[in-house]
């Protein structure tokens, strides 16, 4: 795997500290909520006020990326991120903790959209893959480093302490990342062709375009209830804390795994397109195939072990990377930051809607029938990926005659 241009690909190494925090945060905010005496309704609440920073806020961190350049952004980014998980630790009730949650979310939207950016502007369009493979990894291995040290940690001290020495971390990746993390602005090295009219998108299929967006807002939907029920019901199922941490941890080592053989997995199946419409057929069984399953400590642990590093490894590494390519090549040139922000705040959205209806759904119908409902929504959202599959496989036969 390679990145052209005159950049190292180096600087993501800076984003591994950072990621160690955020990889188990949500999961730490969830027991701690749980520990409360919090309902799935309370937890529903705290990752959806999460999302919904994340939906405003990429649009801003988008027009300072366009104005103002990465670095400034990303390191803003990483001291807010920090200050506010450090707040965490203070939070003596759940709305307080949803507030903070909110707040450092807000400023880790930052880090994500800047990243990219600096990918999309100093990468080969040609290897935009492999690239966003290489950023992923680092990030995939933080957050599993983070599971298994919140894992350790967990078995002999409270969520709060776990949350204030890793709150310390992102201030270790700001001071690395002044060192190695390059200044990219809109002025330099664009990798897209013509621009837009609209300025975000190229000159694509409007049609291929809704049903593109329409399958990314039902992946993330989906995983907005699966991701904010998943711990709390293992939770409440009778596992212990450091049993849901190892199964979160596991899922992650796969993920680490996925991402190192993403681009070859994506040329093997055929492309970004297919390679997403496989991906989703997966994690889509899992789900569905945990709900079915898991109604014992000793099945929840079966296929926690087993079913969920399918969803959250090999299946999410893939998808993820070539969904979020599929994106990547429509954006307009000069306009990647507000192009990215449009992107995060779909995505988002999407997510807060799926985080907000999780409680309420699983109120309705049990947290293992609400995994079934996520699994089979990412199975019509497969059907869409391969839609675009057929059409972009139409439109090279056309071309060739």
């Amino acid at each position: 795997m390679g990145i052209s241009g005159r950049w190292s690909i180096k600087w993501v190494f800076a984003l591994l500290p950072y990621s160690i925090v955020v990889g188990p945060l949500s999961t730490l905010i969830t027991l701690e909520i749980a520990s409360l005496r919090g309902s799935p309704v309370d937890v529903g609440y705290a990752m959806a006020a999460g999302s919904a920073a994340g939906i405003i806020a990429p649009l801003l961190w988008g027009f300072l990326l366009d104005r103002y350049g990465s670095k400034k952004v990303l390191t803003l980014g990483f001291l807010g991120s920090a200050l506010f998980i450090l707040a965490l630790t203070y939070a003596p009730n759940i709305p307080q903790i949803a507030l903070y949650y909110a707040a450092s979310s807000l400023f880790s939207s930052a880090v994500g959209v800047s990243t990219s950016f600096i990918l999309i502007k100093s990468s080969s369009r040609y290897m935009l893959n492999e690239s966003y493979s290489i950023l992923n990894f680092i990030s995939s291995l933080g957050y599993l480093m983070g599971d298994v040290l919140a894992a350790v940690l967990s078995g002999f001290m409270g969520i709060k302490t776990i949350l204030l020495i890793m709150g310390l971390l992102p201030i270790v990746s700001l001071t690395w990342s002044l060192i190695s993390v390059p200044q990219v602005t809109n002025g330099e090295r664009p990798i897209i062709g013509k621009r837009l009219i609209g300025g975000w998108f190229r000159g694509v299929n409007l049609g291929e375009l809704i049903t593109l967006y329409l399958a990314l807002i039902i992946f993330y939907f989906s995983s907005g209830i699966f991701n904010t029920l998943y711990p709390y019901g293992l939770r409440i199922g009778g596992l212990s804390r450091p049993w849901i941490m190892t199964i979160i941890s596991v899922g992650m080592g796969v993920q680490i795994i996925g991402f190192m053989i993403t681009p070859r997995t994506i040329r093997l199946l055929g492309g970004n397109a297919r390679a997403s419409s496989r991906a989703l057929i997966l994690r889509g069984l899992s789900y569905f195939l945990i709900g079915l399953a898991s109604s014992t400590p000793e099945t929840m642990i079966i296929t926690g072990l087993t079913l969920y590093p399918l969803a959250a490894g090999i299946a999410f590494s893939t998808f993820y990377t070539a969904s979020s390519v599929m994106v990547f090549e429509r954006l307009g040139n000069g306009e990647e930051g507000r192009g990215l922000g449009a992107y995060s705040f779909i995505a988002g959205s999407a997510y807060l809607t799926g985080s907000l209806t999780s409680g309420y759904l699983a109120g309705s119908i049990g947290i293992n029938e609400s995994y079934m409902v996520a699994g089979a929504m990412l199975w019509f959202s497969s059907y869409l990926f391969e839609q675009i599959h057929k059409n972009e496989s139409m439109k090279k036969v056309l071309s060739s005659h």
